[in-house]
């Protein structure tokens, strides 16, 4: 969706992200994501590779002007996908329920 490539994040001890311990899919964790999430998280790099949650934020504190370029992205990523025949409108329909 974002024409990155991510799909794995290492695991390391705390405060020693050089060291891997092992690795996570992350796109199985966002499965346990609901609905409750907020718009947008801010975060801080703390070096090498790691970052730490500053704080959560709304789309009303959005002076940057994501939400708008977010969810025309997403719009159009799913039109794309019902053309390409990878999902039916079925599922987006089951999935706004």
């Amino acid at each position: 969706m974002c024409g990155l490539s991510v799909g794995k994040k290492n695991i390391t001890p705390e405060g020693k992200p050089w060291i891997k311990l092992d690795e996570e899919n992350l796109w199985e964790k966002t499965q346990k994501f609901t609905g409750d999430k907020p718009f947008g998280v801010i975060m801080a790099s703390e070096g090498r590779g790691s970052m730490r949650t500053v704080r959560y934020y709304g789309i009303d504190e959005d002076s940057e002007g994501y939400f708008p370029l977010m969810k025309a992205r997403l719009l159009a990523i799913i039109g794309e996908w019902l053309k390409k025949g990878w999902i039916t409108k079925e599922e987006v329909e089951e999935a706004m329920k």
